[in-house]
């Protein structure tokens, strides 16, 4: 384990974890653009299809075992029993996906390519959990060397392969070998030095699972959340429309790879101060990331509606530059989507991982019946509409959830 003297300060940290987010959301972005480019608008809504069928499954089976090993900063459990659970639960997830395609009925390349994302998902969860061995220790830079590899090694691997075969299902699978490769020759030996790998026994791996099934099924519900407006799309409008809308709504990564940034780096401070009741310095640091997320929202708008066309036009093709009054409602959304993002960072540091639950429930719901009266009637703007309602009904609840832990703590104090 890295000396004390040898973890940077929390400004070095912020530092590394923005430019590893902000690489990260670059690769992301060059894999739909290099789709929309190389394949076909068809190709990047089979793409966009199979994401929104893995994801939510790969996030309950995700767990957020990051979130739960960061915060243990009193190491109640050995490193080798969170593997374990990480190594079950990945493995339930990947079938689980597989049966979700089973009875979906679909079939052929949609399907392909749907197994193969959850896979890729499956290594990408393990190296997340070696992520937060690094992000326990502080190392915010080993995460963004990481990220940087790992967001190269996918833009490269599927955009030669996609440019040799001109098949998404090739394409694909390099990009879910190019995540293995990163998760064997780079995560693992980083994350596991000077860490202990032996194992406690049964009883504390269901303590861990226990613990973190509410932050697995927190995840899935925000990931249908997401999801939701894109299902109702496909379903009313169609694979190529979901494509589009894909491509657009991926502009919302920009504002969230800054706010993960601070939520990451945020995140063991913030549960030390609460843990030592510190809570009027959890208060403050909490407001001043809520504030610089909504800060965020209201910049990304101001640019969707100034170059909104230009930028859709270069990073996909000239078409779709047609859909920037979509883009304005999507980053208009996005103020209360990255306020909400950054709330569920100071709630998780407070280990309140239960109240989320019933939240996102709430939240999933509301969203899922807005798609579905809105999108047919409205088209995407239904869909962008369906987003912002359902980040609104999260922030209120998350601020409800809030007011109540600190109450708490205050009495216990």
């Amino acid at each position: 384990m890295e000396p004390a003297a040898a973890v940077p300060s929390l400004r070095a940290n912020f530092a590394w974890t923005l430019a590893g987010n902000v690489f990260n959301a670059a690769s992301q972005w060059a894999l739909l653009s290099l789709i929309a480019k190389l394949g076909s608008a068809r190709m990047l809504g089979e793409y966009a299809l199979g994401l929104a069928i893995a994801m939510p499954v790969a996030m309950l089976a995700h767990l957020n075992l990051r979130a739960v090993l960061a915060t243990d900063v009193e190491r109640r459990h050995p490193f080798g029993d969170y593997l374990a659970v990480r190594a079950g639960a990945s493995a339930a997830g990947v079938l689980a996906t597989a049966a979700v395609v089973a009875a979906s009925g679909c079939g052929g390349r949609p399907a392909a390519v749907t197994l193969i994302i959850g896979m890729a998902l499956a290594a990408e969860a393990v190296s997340d959990l070696y992520h937060g061995l690094m992000q326990r220790r502080e190392r915010m830079d080993l995460i963004a060397r990481s990220m940087v590899i790992r967001g190269m090694a996918a833009v490269a691997g599927l955009g030669a392969t996609l440019w040799i075969t001109r098949s998404l299902v090739w394409a694909v699978a390099a990009f879910a070998l190019s995540r293995a490769a990163v998760l064997a020759v780079y995560d693992c030996p980083r994350g596991s030095r000077g860490e202990k790998l032996e194992r406690s026994g049964a009883s504390s791996q269901l303590e861990i699972l226990r613990a973190a099934l509410p932050l697995g099924a927190v995840l899935m519900l925000v990931s249908l959340t997401t999801n939701l407006p894109r299902y109702a799309i496909e379903r009313f409008l169609g694979t190529t429309e979901l494509g589009a809308f894909a491509a657009v709504a991926s502009a919302l990564t920009v504002g969230n790879t800054l706010v993960n940034a601070l939520g990451q780096t945020a995140t063991p401070r913030l549960a030390r101060l609460f843990s030592a009741r510190e809570l009027a310095r959890f208060r403050g640091l909490a407001a001043k990331l809520a504030a610089l997320a909504f800060s965020l929202g209201i910049a990304g708008a101001i640019a969707a509606a100034l170059a909104g066309k230009f930028v859709l036009a270069i990073v996909y093709r000239p078409e779709y530059s047609a859909y920037s009054g979509l883009l304005v409602g999507i980053m208009g959304a996005g103020m209360m989507i990255y306020t909400a993002v950054a709330l569920g960072y100071v709630i998780t540091s407070a280990r309140s991982f239960a109240p989320q639950l019933p939240l996102l429930a709430a939240v999933a719901g509301s969203c899922g019946a807005a798609a579905w009266l809105l999108v047919p009637r409205f088209g995407l703007a239904g869909a962008a509409a369906a987003i912002a309602t359902a980040a609104a009904v999260q922030v209120t609840g998350q601020l409800i959830i809030l007011s109540r832990i600190i109450w708490r703590a205050e009495r216990q104090a």
